[in-house]
């Protein structure tokens, strides 16, 4: 049985559900997980931990880089060359490209051991980043022997930085899809629910400005689902737009109320400036609702359909992003089916399926070594 080692930073949720099912589904193939750090002082994640086997956490000691629009970790771990000595694996998937990425590429090189580089960066994502950050992501791709992307943008970016197209496979970021699949209700209230930190990365205010022009006769209530730094603000953004009433903030939500949200809502609304994927509009999709996404998550490109499931659009653009709004919220039966349509879409993003492409680029990078 060959020894698959996979490399990422803390145990989220979502990826946890996602190695559980490599590792318990994909008999041939025995998979660890190494972790550089526990978790992150911004995460208020829920992870199972039944479903964490056969995993190494590194002592790491941490630095935070305060962004314009976030704030980076950066986990400075010890301890990799002897998880890796430890596990003597076959091939290693390593996610990104951060220092506990560098010393396990170094490591592979020295013992011949295949290693296969996984991103979920895009170009935009990562438009910011300084002439080192490039220069490793360059030396990076040059080390792996083959490459998985998140989404259709994250293949780009690796191209971008001289990776082989053809050595290259999409394993869409995923959530368990059972988990939020769910009959919606068919109420008349039109409800548009936005989930996501309350930081300025995620565009809140930039919708409540297009929520704040949409004209008077039209019904709607908007919904915050999530916690951050911009509460205050926000809560006095609406406020001085007139809006007050009419906007609602639910601070953090565990995910079963997380799923009445979904439940209850005429449409999910994501305004961000930036995100590499955004599961959020995944999560939505598999309960049932439409989106009207942001140009600026990445991941929309692959799981929304203009008209069909969903629409997207530029934030910044204050009138566009309300006459979208507007118009969706006077089809209601238009919406309705969207909805149906965007359930049946997330059927692509199970782990059955999502997984093939994972596997056949750690396939590559077997069949290089036997070679």
């Amino acid at each position: 049985m060959k020894r698959a080692v996979i490399i990422t930073n803390i145990p989220a949720p979502y990826r946890v559900d996602f190695f559980y099912y490599l590792q318990t589904q994909v008999p041939e193939m025995k998979f660890y997980i190494i972790y550089s750090s526990r978790t992150e002082d911004n995460r208020r994640w829920e992870v199972n931990q039944e479903k964490i086997k056969n995993s190494f956490f590194l002592e790491s000691f941490t630095i935070k880089v305060k962004k314009r629009y976030d704030t980076k970790y950066i986990h400075i771990p010890r301890g990799v060359k002897q998880a890796l000595a430890r596990i003597r694996p076959d091939v290693v998937i390593g996610s990104e490209y951060n220092p506990t990425i560098i010393q396990a590429v170094r490591y592979c090189k020295r013992r011949r051991i295949p290693y296969v580089s996984w991103t979920d960066g895009t170009l935009f994502s990562e438009r910011n980043i300084n002439r080192l950050q490039k220069a490793l992501r360059k030396y990076v791709i040059r080390s792996a022997v083959a490459y998985i992307a998140s989404s259709t943008k994250s293949k780009e970016a690796q191209q971008f930085y001289g990776a082989d197209s053809d050595k290259i496979r999409i394993s869409y970021l995923t959530v368990d899809v059972d988990r939020y699949r769910q009959e919606r209700c068919r109420t008349q209230e039109r409800r548009l629910l936005c989930v996501g930190s309350l930081i300025e990365r995620k565009g809140m205010d930039l919708l409540l400005r297009a929520c704040a022009r949409i004209q008077e006769q039209t019904s709607w209530h908007l919904v915050l689902a999530g916690q951050g730094p911009e509460e205050a603000g926000l809560r006095r953004l609406a406020k001085s737009l007139g809006i007050e009433e009419k906007v609602e903030l639910l601070g953090h939500l565990n995910q079963k109320e997380l799923l009445q949200e979904y439940k209850k809502s005429f449409c999910l609304v994501l305004p961000t400036r930036e995100d590499c994927f955004a599961l959020v509009i995944l999560e939505a999709m598999c309960s049932g609702l439409p989106v009207i996404c942001s140009q600026y998550a990445d991941g929309a490109y692959d799981l929304i359909e203009e008209g069909i499931n969903g629409y997207i659009v530029d934030p910044l653009d204050e009138a566009a992003f309300t006459q979208r709004i507007e118009a969706l919220l006077k089809e209601p039966d238009e919406a309705w089916l969207m909805g149906e349509r965007a359930r049946e879409m997330a059927e692509k993003f199970r782990f059955s399926r999502v997984s093939q492409g994972f596997l056949e680029a750690v396939g590559l990078a077997l069949l290089g070594k036997e070679e």
